[in-house]
């Protein structure tokens, strides 16, 4: 479904992620297939994406930002604010998703 949301939202995903304020603080990873999977334009503009199987964003907390419960809810509130585009985006693609049902 993400994938499929990509291909003609594409450049919705890289305003989010090239974003100066995201790229400051988030990297999008995800487990990753080799080359773009059948069905999908080897060609297209984020061809890069449309290999993953699952994407999620990655932020290093150390341990001392931790030691401040204050300092770290208004860091944490910031960040969120700043991810949320992201997940908002990621929201959009999977909302007729269902879970299988046993």
């Amino acid at each position: 479904m993400v994938r499929d949301y990509i291909v003609p939202n594409g450049k919705e995903l890289e305003a989010i992620i090239k974003d100066p304020e995201f790229q400051k603080y988030f990297s999008v990873h995800g487990a990753a297939l080799k080359n773009v999977p059948a069905g999908y334009d080897k060609s297209h503009p984020q061809a890069e994406y449309l290999k993953y199987k699952s994407w999620y964003l990655e932020y290093p907390i150390a341990d001392e930002e931790l030691q401040d419960a204050e300092a770290f809810l208004t860091k944490a509130t910031a960040l969120f604010r700043i991810m949320k585009p992201f997940n908002d985006y990621l929201n959009k693609a999977l909302v007729d998703f269902q879970m299988p049902a046993r």
